[in-house]
């Protein structure tokens, strides 16, 4: 190592133990002061988790962007759940993916999280959990009667819980019922591939609407048509991308209440989800306002075309602990 090197590594060693007693020496005084130093805690874990002792060669810049989202989510969790998660395995897949895929991501209108693993039962009891789904559904996990679709074979839910998966979430809200017009907006997600696939005849024909609206598209045509698509336009396997599961559905509106789909309860259309009911058949859907909201869990034939139901896909970029 050269001279040069070796001063450089010191004065960026030298800048992140200053950084480091300064954020110690406010915590210090907010202590004295009987003050909340939350804030503070989150900054210290953030120089713990970017492992800025040894990477102080990195540039600042490139751990700017990841800093604000770690901060983001840690403070999200904290009001869901009323407590912080590690974030390790989070922070690790974002800077494998890169700065620059996230912004293409974040262009469609998704946005990356960490849903940690935590169990989402009927009896959980989260300070941010305000509406939980409906009984049916908690009844019917218990009775063994939902099933997922896991790489092609259907296999009964166990329990219910977020899965520690970081994921790229639609934040889009889902539209107010128009006779079948309504369109999710801003869909440069989605759009252009429904209205390829039913030009292609992929999909069947929407007739109440614009060919690009997500209305009208069965569950089954999500799976053989639109989910391939999405998979290749985002960059990922097709096994990384599904729709979002009941629970995820419920609980995502209140984790993130910054997004526009956290006023997703108050609009009367629904969305398909992940779990099929006893069979292929049956498919679960639900979040419409007039019958429930958030709350709202019901289910219908997979091979259904309905103008007041649509859908909302997850990408799971990979698992967590």
């Amino acid at each position: 190592m050269t001279p040069k090197s070796v001063a450089d590594e010191r004065t960026q060693k030298e800048k992140f133990f200053d950084r480091w007693f300064r954020v110690a020496e406010v915590a210090n005084e907010a202590l004295k002061k009987d003050k909340d130093i939350s804030h503070i805690l989150d900054g210290l874990q953030l120089l713990a988790e970017n492992k800025q002792v040894t990477a102080g060669i990195k540039k600042e810049a490139s751990v700017d962007w990841l800093t604000k989202i770690l901060t983001a989510e840690r403070r999200a969790h904290r009001a869901f759940f009323g407590g912080v998660f590690d974030l390790t395995e989070f922070a690790n897949t974002l800077k494998k993916y890169g700065r620059k895929k996230v912004r293409f991501w974040r262009s469609l209108g998704l946005e990356p999280h960490f849903l940690p693993r935590m169990s989402m039962l009927a009896g959980n009891d989260y300070d941010g959990w305000k509406i939980k789904p409906e009984e049916w559904f908690f009844k019917k996990q218990v009775e063994g009667k939902l099933f997922r679709n896991v790489g092609g074979e259907l296999k009964k839910i166990l329990t219910l819980e977020l899965e520690g998966i970081t994921v790229l979430i639609d934040t889009r809200l889902k539209p107010v019922y128009d006779n079948g017009r309504q369109m999710w907006e801003n869909d440069n997600l989605l759009g252009e591939i429904i209205e390829s696939a039913r030009k292609s005849g992929r999909i069947e024909k929407y007739e109440n609407g614009q060919q690009s609206s997500r209305f009208g598209v069965s569950a089954n045509e999500w799976e053989v048509a639109i989910r391939p698509a999405l998979a290749a336009k985002l960059g990922l396997e097709i096994n990384q991308v599904r729709l979002e599961t009941t629970t995820e559905r419920n609980a995502i509106p209140q984790i993130y209440p910054h997004m526009p789909r956290k006023d997703d309860g108050k609009t009367d259309t629904s969305v398909w989800v992940e779990e099929n009911l006893e069979s292929r058949g049956g498919r679960l859907f639900g979040g419409s306002s007039g019958l429930g909201g958030l709350a709202d869990v019901d289910y219908g034939g997979a091979d259904y075309h309905w103008d007041s139901r649509s859908f909302r896909s997850l990408a799971v970029l990979s698992l967590g602990n």
